[in-house]
């Protein structure tokens, strides 16, 4: 129990930290993408060329409805990541940069002009989840709010 309470204290102030902390949506186009790819990070346990696609869904927030997030994986490691943060103005964010595989099957996806870093686990052909640094998922009824799917 205190696993999972501990999960989700991490993951709300993640959000909250991206909800309160945003740019624009034109600074974020000029300052956060990258036209190198680093393709030496795959792990050989993940087939990016499998994994690559469109995930869509709506993450939860802690000061908004929620942040409908659409994430494209590319076979080449990297990434474009598009999020509309619900009923609020200037709630668009873009980011796109190169993503290392770690420990086989956890996306970390960097962000270049901060360093920060976004985890999400390869469930499956057709999912990811958001996770933590460690890759833990979200247990419980929490679980099932931070999964994008494959369009």
């Amino acid at each position: 129990m205190k696993r999972n309470l501990m999960y989700v204290a991490v993951m709300a102030a993640a959000i909250m930290v991206s909800c309160n902390g945003k740019k624009t949506a034109q600074n974020e186009a000029n300052s956060d993408s990258t036209s190198v790819a680093d393709t030496t990070v795959a792990s050989e346990n993940v087939d990016l060329t499998t994994v690559a696609g469109t995930y869509e869904g709506t993450l939860p927030a802690a000061d908004c409805p929620g942040i409908k997030t659409v994430l494209t994986i590319n076979a080449d490691s990297t990434y474009e990541l598009k999020q509309d943060y619900i009923d609020r103005k200037d709630g668009h964010d873009e980011a796109s940069g190169v993503m290392q595989v770690l420990d086989g099957n956890v996306l970390m996806l960097v962000r270049p002009s901060s360093g920060e870093h976004t985890f999400y686990k390869i469930k499956d052909s057709k999912s990811v989840v958001m996770t933590d640094s460690l890759g833990n998922e979200a247990e419980g009824e929490m679980a099932k709010l931070y999964v994008l799917t494959k369009k």
